[in-house]
């Protein structure tokens, strides 16, 4: 083995372990700033949330069983991300489009994805090595993330784009499996990994659309402590530079950041259970890889579903 290959085996041990003091102090930071940046706006907006009616972002006539339909499924969908990374939006944006007013869920599912993402970010102990090698995804991604909030603000949306989306989903999960989920190294490429970043991030910021980079990543990445860390990473610097456009060009009003404040506490739960299951439960590398391919594939339906009416 050379010294360039035992140095980056190294790297990749430390990015996804970081079991020294320096490591577990970043961790419990990082952590710790997931849950403040939801803690102190859920609080200081109170006020102004109450003035404006708590329920004044919720459709007319919610009841408290939908409510609490709502908090359970979203405790849910927080629990499958904790497990496997990703998911979360494809479980809760179905429920939260009914509580929620359409135009605003985009918008307020960007709170608790940023706490979620940084949340994980620490958990995994993700931070400058990963970032240092794969630097061409992340910026690729936030490229991508402005254009697509750009689009989400003056282009009219349309379905054949998801439709796409849904189809290279469908493709993947076929071609993983006739090859027996083994890893595909050569897609690690900086080149590939720039490409699918600006596609990423322009999903997200556009549709928020994020399946791309679970399944791209997994094409190569098979130990699930860097997978998830690495994914977290992007989405959470994706989904802070969306709130800060959204805070700028006034799509994130204080009443939609203290809800989603709320909602992101709520998950916080459900994420920590689901963490604990992947970290203790002894889920192996076979059904953790299982687990991804599963929710891939249950990406791809509900994009289908949802698309399909628009263009027949």
């Amino acid at each position: 083995m050379s010294c360039t290959s035992v140095t980056r085996a190294a790297d990749e041990r430390a990015a996804a372990d970081p079991t020294g003091s320096d490591g577990r102090t970043y961790r419990r930071i990082v952590m710790a700033a997931a849950i403040l940046i939801v803690l102190v706006p859920a609080l200081v907006l109170l006020q102004t949330a109450t003035r404006q009616g708590l329920g004044s972002g919720l459709h007319d006539g919610f009841t408290t069983t939908q409510l609490l339909t709502f908090l359970l499924v979203a405790l849910v969908a927080a629990a499958v991300k904790g497990l496997s990374g990703f998911g979360y939006a494809l479980i809760a944006t179905p429920l939260a489009v009914v509580l929620i007013d359409p135009a605003a869920a985009v918008v307020v599912l960007a709170v608790p994805a940023l706490m979620m993402n940084l949340f994980q970010v620490g958990e995994t102990g993700t931070g400058w090595r990963y970032l240092r090698r794969h630097w061409s995804l992340v910026l690729a991604a936030l490229i991508g993330s402005a254009m697509g909030v750009f689009v989400l603000n003056h282009v009219k949306k349309t379905p054949v784009l998801s439709l796409l989306v849904a189809g290279l989903l469908v493709g993947y999960v076929i071609w993983s499996l006739v090859r027996r989920s083994r890893p595909a190294t050569r897609t690690a490429h900086p080149a590939a990994l720039g490409a699918v970043g600006v596609v990423e991030g322009f999903l997200l910021g556009s549709v928020n659309m994020g399946p791309l980079l679970p399944a791209y990543l997994h094409s190569f990445e098979r130990d699930a402590r860097r997978y998830i860390g690495g994914m977290s990473l992007v989405f959470a610097l994706v989904f802070a530079e969306r709130i800060i456009q959204m805070l700028a060009n006034g799509l994130m009003t204080p009443y939609r950041l203290w809800l989603g404040s709320v909602i992101a506490l709520v998950t916080l739960v459900g994420l920590v259970a689901g963490t604990v299951v992947r970290r203790w439960g002894r889920v192996d590398g076979s059904r953790f890889n299982a687990v991804v391919l599963l929710l891939l594939a249950a990406t791809a339906v509900t994009i289908l579903v949802r698309a399909l009416p628009h263009v027949l």
